[in-house]
C-alpha cells in the first residue's frame, strides 16, 4: 500500500488534486505531475505531517512552500502580458475570487487552503526554468532538479534525502 502524507493518500493527491490542476492550466503530463507531486512531498511533508505554512519565522506558504516574493515575481515577471494571459486567467479561476481583496492577482495566502491552486503555482514555477523536466521515472534526477531550481542552494532540502519522496510520487 502507498504511504500516507499526514492524512493525504499519495495516489489521491496525485490523481485527484495535482493531475486535474495541472491539466486545467494546460501543463500536465507525467513528467510535470510527478515533479509537482514530488515537490509536495519534499517541501510540505516532514515527519508524517503536511505543513501549509513554513514553521518558525519563514515566509513560505502552501503545501508547496512557495515564498510570497517568488509568488509575486511569477505574477509580475512571468504571467503578466498577453503571451500568458490564458494561463493567468486559468490560475485566477483555480484560486477563486473570494480572496483577492480587489487585487489583480490572488493573494499568496490562497495557496495555504487551495491545494489545486498551490499545485498549479508550483507547476508555473517550473515552467520558468529553461532546463527540461527530468524523465517521469527518474526519482534521482527529479530530486536534484527540485533542489537546484525550487529549493535552491540556500534552502534546507537535501536532494539525496528526497529521492525516496520523488520515488513515492512516481509510484503513486
Amino acid at each position: 500500500m502507498a504511504k500516507v502524507t499526514g492524512g493525504i493518500y499519495i495516489p489521491h493527491l496525485k490523481q485527484e488534486i495535482i493531475t486535474p490542476a495541472l491539466n486545467y492550466i494546460g501543463f500536465g503530463g507525467q513528467r510535470a505531475i510527478n515533479q509537482v507531486t514530488g515537490t509536495f512531498l519534499a517541501e510540505g511533508y516532514a515527519g508524517g505531517s503536511t505543513y501549509l505554512k513554513q514553521l518558525g519565522k519563514g515566509p513560505a506558504l502552501g503545501a508547496m512552500q512557495m515564498e510570497p516574493f517568488t509568488y509575486n515575481d511569477i505574477w509580475t515577471n512571468f504571467l503578466s502580458g498577453p503571451r500568458r494571459a490564458n494561463l493567468a486567467t486559468a490560475l485566477k479561476h483555480l484560486a477563486g475570487d473570494w480572496n483577492t481583496d480587489n487585487r489583480a492577482i490572488p493573494k499568496p495566502g490562497v495557496m495555504t487552503g487551495n491545494l489545486f491552486f498551490a499545485a498549479a503555482m508550483c507547476r508555473v514555477f517550473y515552467l520558468r526554468i529553461t532546463a527540461v523536466l527530468p524523465l517521469a521515472n527518474d526519482a534521482t534526477a527529479m530530486a536534484q532538479y527540485h533542489k537546484k531550481y525550487y529549493n535552491t542552494a540556500l534552502g534546507k532540502a537535501d536532494w539525496q534525502s528526497n529521492v525516496d519522496r520523488f520515488q513515492q510520487a512516481i509510484d503513486a
